[in-house]
C-alpha cells in the first residue's frame, strides 16, 4: 500500500504545473533541478575586500562576488597571520592547505562556493576570531587524522579536551554544509578593473579550485526524469504481485502521460 500511495503522490507530481522552481533557491538542493555540464580545475588569483563589504574572488576568465552574510564566511582567508604563509606553501599533506570548490549555475550567472582550510593549531584564535558571530556552517577538526578530535563548540572547545588526550597541531575547518552541500552564496560577473586589480594585488600563489558547471533543467527534462521515476516505481510494484491490480487502477492518470509525455512520442 505504501508503494501505491508513493506511485500516485509520483504522478501526481508530474502531472502538476510546469513552472520549475528558481536554480538558486536556498530551500531546495542546489542539483536537484541541475544538468551538470562539466567540471574544469581554474585557480583563484586574487581576492579582495572593497568599501561596501562584498567579497570578489578573481580567475583567469570570470569573477565571483559576494555581498551581505555570505561574505563574511570568507573572512578566514583575509587573515594575514596565517594566509601569507598558507599560500606560499599550500600543500595538501603540508603544514597549511587551502581548496575551493564552485558549483556554478551558468543558466542565472549563481554560485555556491565551499573550501576546506588546514592551519597550524597555535592559529586558533585567530580562526575563532574570524568567525565569530555568525552562525555555524562548518565543522571544525583538531588533528592529525590520525587521532582527530570533532570540535562542535568550536569557539569553546580546546584541543587539550579532546578525549583521547593526543597533543593536536592543526585545525581542518571545512566550510561545508549539510551532506557537503556548498553553503556561500555569490554571483558571477566580471569586474571592469580586473586586469589592473590582478598586476596589483596577485596572491602569491594561485588557490586550487574545483569548478563544476551546471545548468538549469528545462520543463521537458523535468518531466522526462519523473516519468522515469514513475515506471521505474510501477516496475518494483509488479515484483511483488501488484502488477495487474496497479495497472488499472492508476491507468487514467499514467496512460494520458505515457501518450503524451513519454520522451521519443508525439502528442
Amino acid at each position: 500500500m505504501k508503494k501505491f500511495i508513493s506511485l500516485l503522490c509520483l504522478v501526481l507530481a508530474a502531472c502538476s504545473s510546469n513552472n520549475t522552481p528558481p536554480a538558486h533557491d536556498n530551500t531546495k538542493p542546489f542539483h536537484l533541478y541541475m544538468t551538470h555540464l562539466g567540471d574544469e580545475k581554474i585557480f583563484i588569483r586574487s581576492i579582495i575586500k572593497t568599501p561596501d563589504n562584498k567579497t570578489y574572488l578573481l580567475s583567469d576568465n570570470e569573477d565571483y562576488e559576494f555581498s551581505g552574510i555570505d561574505a563574511l564566511y570568507l573572512q578566514p582567508l583575509f587573515q594575514p597571520e596565517y594566509m601569507t604563509k598558507l599560500l606560499k606553501s599550500n600543500r595538501r599533506d603540508g603544514e597549511f592547505y587551502l581548496a575551493l570548490g564552485v558549483d556554478a549555475d551558468r543558466t542565472n550567472n549563481k554560485v555556491k562556493v565551499d573550501y576546506i582550510m588546514i592551519v597550524p593549531i597555535k592559529y586558533l584564535n585567530t580562526l575563532r576570531q574570524s568567525l565569530k558571530g555568525l552562525e555555524q556552517r562548518w565543522e571544525v577538526l583538531y588533528e592529525p587524522s590520525s587521532s582527530y578530535c570533532v570540535a562542535n563548540d568550536f569557539f569553546h572547545k580546546e584541543p587539550s579536551e579532546c578525549k583521547d588526550n593526543k597533543p593536536k597541531t592543526q585545525i581542518t575547518l571545512r566550510m561545508k554544509g549539510k551532506d557537503n552541500e556548498s553553503i556561500i552564496d555569490g554571483r558571477i560577473v566580471k569586474l571592469n578593473n580586473r586586469d589592473e586589480i590582478l598586476k596589483k594585488s596577485s596572491l602569491p600563489m594561485p588557490i586550487p579550485t574545483s569548478l563544476s558547471n551546471y545548468r538549469l533543467k528545462t520543463d521537458e527534462e523535468i518531466r522526462s526524469a519523473k516519468w522515469h521515476e514513475i515506471k521505474r516505481e510501477i516496475r518494483e510494484s509488479t515484483k511483488e504481485g501488484a502488477e495487474t491490480a496497479l495497472i488499472i487502477i492508476t491507468a487514467p492518470i499514467w496512460l494520458p502521460m505515457a501518450i503524451g509525455w513519454e520522451p521519443g512520442r508525439g502528442k
